[in-house]
């Protein structure tokens, strides 16, 4: 007999995913790449060796294993710009799966909520979008929590091999992202506190613990020392982070934000599992979100800042689905579902208000630097010749940055089919010096140099004769 309740449910879930796919696939490269994507499309070239990747990867990225994944991915495919950000967005989707999956495993009753909420979540959406190891160390991180749930189920009969995959996924979130310490970090205190609180002794958890701190520690170490490059960018912490704790930006909205920081604490609290009076596997998920925030924020008032949110993004998985699965305990059913319902009406709403939905129904806006109008600009005029201006202040080097915007604008003119030709920054001044008669287009990105965008002091003989602005880009023809 057909069972009309399963069927709405399979259709429920089936809906809610397709959406979620879509979400994240439309005009998925209707935008250039910003700076930090340029950076990871270059140390990826599949045309350079291993070792010159490692080598680019110290000189101005630490994404390690996310650029050596790419770089195979584009070996499979083709390097070009246009295949790049499928990466991250399918990386996305599998972490739909993956935290569903996390869901089952937690026994979460509104499994169907939780499918939800992450499919929707704007935040995710946004970096699936991006040629960044985000979704990535997102991914990890459900994977990572799901094997951890299972060599701490003492029904588990698999937990050798659990066990084995627990240590590998541990160690290639750090390899990810240097934050992914924090991880390893909670799973050390989660053992702490099982054994000492509740005298539970879980040999294949402090073997992993200790195999995968290990790594991860010669790994800092070699991190530390290598590192060429120190980020100086990031602000200092104001007291209005600590009214929201970048829930406005997981969510969306300053609004949204306070809605689900308000029902994360409150279920915590309801829950009373931070008062250890019995063994729960969920601590784990509640120390992610504290170390999350603490460690780096205790690094950053002593010291420098270094918390940003997307460095964090991982701190999404516990509370996405700490909420899904405490949300039985509010009393009352209902008013839970009153709250579900509000959830998921606030959720759409503030998704209306969202590029990711007005582009269905206008002409998407553009919010990273627009290098297609610009070089369609210069393409139109009678002078080919054009550079970036690199007169800025930034960790990465010269050279390096050159390299990194030379690759890209060759790669993306090519894509676009417009011949133009690319002087390299270094050479303008010996290009130039003793001609008057000589025009350059010289191209300056606001996300790079971070102020007005003047003429370089070292252009002496230089003066300008047209100037444009397109989204976060300034351009001016040069005449020397």
């Amino acid at each position: 007999m057909i069972n009309l309740k399963e069927i709405l449910v399979a259709v429920i879930i089936l809906s809610i995913f397709i959406i979620g796919v879509t979400l994240r696939f439309y005009n998925l490269n209707v935008e250039n790449f910003w700076i930090d994507e340029m950076v990871t499309f270059w140390v990826s070239d599949p045309n350079i060796t291993i070792n010159e990747t490692l080598n680019r990867n110290i000189e101005s990225d630490l994404h390690f294993f996310f650029n050596l994944i790419l770089k195979f991915y584009f070996i499979l495919t083709s390097y070009e710009i246009s295949f790049a950000r499928y990466l991250p967005a399918t990386l996305s989707i599998l972490s739909i799966f993956s935290v569903f999956y996390l869901s089952i495993i937690l026994k979460t009753r509104n499994y169907i909520f939780l499918l939800f909420i992450i499919s929707f979540n704007i935040y995710l959406i946004k970096y699936a979008q991006e040629l960044r190891s985000y979704s990535l160390i997102f991914f990890l991180t459900s994977v990572s929590l799901i094997l951890f749930f299972k060599i701490t189920d003492d029904k588990n009969k698999n937990k050798k091999l659990n066990t084995f995959f627990f240590i590998i996924s541990q160690i290639l979130i750090v390899l990810t992202h240097i934050y992914g310490l924090i991880l390893i970090f909670s799973f050390f205190i989660f053992d702490f506190i099982s054994y000492y609180k509740f005298k539970k002794k879980n040999i294949y958890l402090r073997f992993s613990n200790l195999i995968s701190g290990f790594i991860s520690l010669i790994f800092l170490i070699v991190y530390l020392k290598t590192i060429s490059h120190t980020v100086n960018w990031i602000p200092k912490i104001e007291i209005k982070f600590f009214t929201n704790f970048y829930f406005s930006k997981f969510f969306g909205s300053r609004l949204l934000g306070l809605f689900h920081l308000s029902l994360l604490l409150y279920l915590i609290i309801k829950s009373k599992i931070l008062l250890l009076k019995k063994f729960d596997q969920r601590l784990i998920l509640i120390l992610i979100i504290i170390f999350s925030y603490l460690i780096p924020i205790t690094y950053s008032l002593i010291f420098k800042p270094i918390l940003v949110d997307r460095y964090i993004i991982f701190v999404l998985v516990p509370i996405l689905v700490l909420t899904s699965n405490l949300i039985t305990l509010i009393e009352g059913s209902h008013f839970r579902k009153i709250v579900i319902f509000s959830t998921i009406l606030l959720t759409l709403a503030n998704l209306l208000t969202e590029t990711t939905v007005k582009q269905f129904f206008y002409k998407r806006a553009v919010h990273k630097p627009d290098l297609k109008s610009t070089f369609i600009e210069i393409s139109k005029s009678n002078y080919k010749n054009y550079s970036f201006n690199l007169d800025k202040k930034d960790p990465i080097s010269e050279k390096t940055l050159n390299n990194i915007l030379k690759n890209y604008s060759k790669k993306y003119t090519n894509q676009i089919n417009v011949k133009l030709n690319y002087i390299d920054y270094k050479d303008i001044g010996r290009i130039f010096k003793y001609h008057n008669n000589n025009l350059l287009w010289l191209i300056c990105l606001y996300d790079i140099d971070g102020k007005l965008c003047l003429i370089p002091e070292n252009f002496t003989n230089a003066r300008v004769i047209s100037e444009k602005n397109y989204n976060s880009i300034n351009l001016k023809l040069l005449k020397f």
